[in-house]
């Protein structure tokens, strides 16, 4: 038996049909219903109505969160894309972008450039300098191999990428 849960729809494959159930309702779609060139006798008897919508909302949902405009804003979002698209940990030649690397926090969907844009943001009125980046990129714990080996972020950054972190804050900073 096959099932597919989309939204609070839930579609199950079984003996004679397709059972489509939403909120603990379940109704049957017989094969016939699918397919257009059955007897429209058939078809009428065993419509479900709306199953298609709730398909195409789950496929907008999904759009949305995939678009990262189903997520909540943050002050520094800006910043934390900024960060994001220019900042990488280089592990053994691979780049692996901020925006793309969790901040390590279970249960949650944070990235890391947004923990560091969080972090950050704040003190950018005061005017942040590269030791000042780095002070702080040295206290931020990165598990490799599962979590057998722990670096600091400065560790991993390449140092090219630091500086650019740096320019970025002072660049935030002036607006």
């Amino acid at each position: 038996m096959l099932t597919l849960r989309i939204r609070s729809t839930q579609v199950m494959h079984a003996e004679g049909g397709l059972m489509a159930g939403k909120f603990g309702a379940r109704r049957t779609i017989h094969r016939h219903a699918l397919w257009p060139h059955k007897a429209a006798h058939l078809r009428r008897s065993t419509r479900v109505a709306g199953i298609g919508k709730d398909a195409v909302d789950g496929w907008l949902d999904l759009a949305k969160l995939v678009a990262g405009s189903g997520g909540s804003k943050t002050p520094y979002e800006e910043f934390a894309s900024a960060i994001g698209r220019d900042v990488y940990v280089d592990i053994a030649g691979w780049h692996l972008y901020l925006r793309d690397m969790g901040a390590g926090i279970p249960g949650s969907s944070l990235k890391m450039s947004q923990a560091l844009a969080q972090q950050l943001g704040p003190q950018l009125s005061r005017g942040l300098r590269e030791p000042d980046v780095e002070a702080l990129l040295k206290k931020i714990p990165v598990k490799l191999g599962g979590g057998k080996l722990k670096a600091s972020l400065y560790e991993v950054t390449p140092s090219i990428c630091v500086g650019d972190l740096a320019k970025l804050c002072e660049e935030f900073a002036r607006r």
